[in-house]
């Protein structure tokens, strides 16, 4: 009788823990559809305004420079972004971008360049302090789903220390999202600009070369666009890292749904099995008094 109590108590944990991972499975999954609405909507945006600029440099007599589109030789300091989320349950998700993220500082380490690590996330922070390796800037106070006016604070930050000369690139570390059913963790080079990571560029190009009157001058319109493009590049890096955490917490509290499910079904059998035994007994044993008597 002993076992089968013991079998049943463990048969209420198991559902309890289901219970649990049934219901987070729901709450992730309508936290992934608001992200990723916001992602979706704005990459055509982000596109359009990176193709803009390269529109404005490329037309006219005299190429454009700036310092946001070429790297500063003599400034061998970095900074990687490296996003990551404050909560855990998300499966191999934060493990997956910090191991990027080492990879690509270590690459970055081994070409003479000095590497600043900002990081976004508890989890990460958590996990880079346990390995004992050098945080230069902690974040932990970003919204779900992140808000353009608080990336758009620390991208200033860095566009500033790229104009002032004290950074010579900005890189981002993050998971991204391509599809529901697939994301990778990458690194994302946001200083210099480069063209969309997405490959979005859905962009109307004419046949020739066209002459534009410029008014303001091209320089200031370029001075405009630029750091607006790494401000709106950085806001999707964040978006993409929020679905992905998402999606990484779906599968995982899935997985943990659909093993609860097995142990049930288990735990049952063998409490059946328990206390068929159980009852067969009791059955010989009045049958053997009966016998007796």
């Amino acid at each position: 009788m002993a076992k089968a109590r013991k079998i049943l108590s463990r048969l209420s944990a198991v559902r309890n823990v289901r219970a649990v991972t049934a219901a987070m499975e729901a709450i992730a999954s309508s936290r992934f559809k608001k992200a990723h609405n916001q992602a979706v909507a704005i990459r055509p945006y982000t596109a359009r305004l990176i193709a803009l600029a390269r529109d404005v440099i490329e037309r006219g007599r005299k190429r454009l420079k700036h310092p946001l589109l070429e790297v500063d030789r003599s400034v061998e300091r970095d900074v990687l972004l490296v996003l990551t989320g404050s909560r855990g349950l998300c499966g191999g998700y934060n493990d997956s971008v910090i191991r990027m993220a080492l990879e690509r500082r270590g690459q970055l380490a081994d070409a003479g360049h000095e590497v600043l690590l900002h990081v976004v996330g508890k989890k990460g922070i958590q996990l880079l302090t346990f390995q004992k390796v050098r945080i230069e800037s902690q974040y932990t106070a970003f919204s779900f789903p992140p808000e353009y006016a608080e990336t758009c604070s620390l991208a200033n930050t860095l566009i500033d220390a790229c104009l002032s000369g004290r950074i010579g690139a900005l890189e981002v570390a993050y998971m991204q999202f391509v599809s529901p059913g697939k994301q990778s963790p990458a690194v994302a080079q946001l200083v210099p600009l480069t063209p969309d990571p997405h490959g979005e560029t859905d962009v109307d190009e004419p046949d020739g070369p066209v002459d534009y009157d410029f008014i303001p001058s091209r320089q200031e319109i370029l001075d405009r666009l630029l750091p607006a493009s790494v401000r709106l590049r950085m806001y999707q890096c964040f978006l993409d890292a929020a679905v992905g955490e998402q999606i990484a917490r779906i599968e995982a509290m899935r997985a943990g749904t659909e093993n609860a499910d097995e142990m049930i079904q288990n735990l049952t059998r063998r409490y059946n099995r328990v206390r068929q035994g159980q009852i067969t007994t009791e059955l010989a044993e009045i049958l053997g008094r009966g016998d007796a008597d």
